[in-house]
């Protein structure tokens, strides 16, 4: 698997990620820098996992469980300019692993 350091726009500065480009084999780096010449953030990656979590948790509540975690890992890829989340294996390749637990609050 191919990837590529690319920044990061954060509210506070700059980071660097490591991406797996989703386009054409053999693109630039230089055009991996987002749409318009703006560097890629990180809502897009945030927003698709907040609206994953959303409908878990929806799912979740309705199967009325004491308690829940839902554990996968995450990888970013480079879509069109945008940082985009990969739902992987929680495992050591992953970017990050994200944890969600959801409590029964009626038990």
């Amino acid at each position: 698997m191919m990837t590529e350091i690319t920044k990061v726009e954060l509210a506070g500065g700059v980071i660097y990620v490591e991406a797996q480009p989703l386009g054409p084999v053999g693109q630039e780096p230089t055009e991996l820098e987002g749409r318009g010449g703006r560097l890629p953030d990180l809502s897009e990656v945030t927003g698709a996992l907040s609206s994953f979590a959303a409908q878990l948790g929806e799912a979740l509540h309705r199967a009325a469980p004491e308690r829940v975690t839902v554990e996968f890992g995450c990888q970013l890829g480079i879509d069109s300019g945008a940082l985009t989340a990969l739902i992987v294996q929680g495992s050591a390749s992953a970017n990050f692993r994200v944890a969600l637990e959801w409590v029964n609050k009626r038990v």
